[in-house]
């Protein structure tokens, strides 16, 4: 996972990235806080993973899961790509 320093000035410098609560305190910040590029750098497999143990503000929870649920954009692309020859 690529860390945006400019995204955790106010987290120890310390801690490894690898820390499972910094992975998940790291994942919302990027939702909540972070850019394109972010959400890009994190990945959307990471971002599925751990949606559902982050604690987000409520619009911005309901924002994510809209976007990767069943009905939501990438879902839909998720679906047409997987029923492809």
């Amino acid at each position: 996972m690529k860390v945006n320093r400019q995204l955790v000035w106010d987290y120890p410098p310390d801690v490894p990235e690898a820390d499972e609560g910094f992975r998940r305190w790291y994942v919302a910040r990027v939702l909540s806080r972070g850019g394109i590029e972010d959400v890009r750098a994190l990945g959307f497999e990471i971002i599925r993973e751990y949606l559902p143990r982050v604690v987000l503000p409520r619009r911005i929870r309901e924002f994510w899961e809209w976007y990767f649920g069943p009905k939501g954009p990438n879902g839909d692309l998720d679906r047409r790509a997987a029923e492809r020859p």
